[in-house]
């Protein structure tokens, strides 16, 4: 594995166990048993490196979300799919770590909220209406659909939101897609998605 990969995949580990803030360079470089001469040769500032972790994070979500709507399910599934891949990211991520990141790094944190959004409007608009034209949708307008979605998730599913009242970001997550899915689904669309995304606690 090169050393710059090494880097990212320790620090990543080591921020998102805990924290960025708390985390030294110090203590990066003491747990790969590394110089920090060859970690600033990577990354000049500790900044760059939470910059390359964060990147890296979304690369990597990216990826796991693309595979998991690459398939002949039905949009209800892919949504359960969607999920899933949402829960197993966000139990790595805590609150409080990316409170840090708003606070410190906004620009950063700007950047993770509008990749947040483009994720949504170009993956769940076409699950929006592939659900439509399956018949588990209404026909409503997707582009009010896609709106009410990103705006709820921006507004409750960050950092401040979910450590004032005491939520996960999945736990904020899911119940946003819970309560506005659940308001545009048919009466076919409803018999599955009490089978799958209703009951299904993740």
């Amino acid at each position: 594995m090169e050393e710059q990969e090494k880097i990212i995949e320790l620090g990543e580990e080591k921020f998102f166990r805990e924290g960025f803030h708390k985390t030294t360079m110090d203590d990066i470089a003491a747990e790969l048993r590394m110089s920090k001469k060859t970690i600033y040769k990577f990354f000049p500032s500790k900044d760059d490196l939470v910059r390359a972790i964060a990147k890296h994070f979304m690369n990597g979500v990216k990826k796991k979300i693309i595979a998991a709507l690459n398939t002949d399910l039905n949009a209800i599934e892919k949504l359960e799919a969607l999920m899933k891949v949402l829960a197993s990211t966000s139990h790595r991520i805590s609150p409080r770590m990316l409170d840090e990141m708003r606070r410190h790094l906004p620009s950063l944190w700007i950047e993770i909220d509008n990749f947040r959004a483009e994720m949504m409007f170009g993956n769940l608009t076409k699950i929006i209406d592939q659900g439509k034209a399956e018949g588990l949708f209404e026909d409503y307008p997707t582009p009010i659909i896609m709106n009410m979605l990103v705006s709820s998730v921006r507004s409750i599913a960050n950092p401040e939101f979910v450590l004032n009242h005491n939520f996960s970001l999945i736990e904020a997550a899911l119940t946003i897609f819970r309560i506005i899915i659940g308001g545009i689904i048919t009466e076919k669309g409803k018999v599955i998605f009490n089978k799958t995304i209703n009951q299904n606690s993740l």
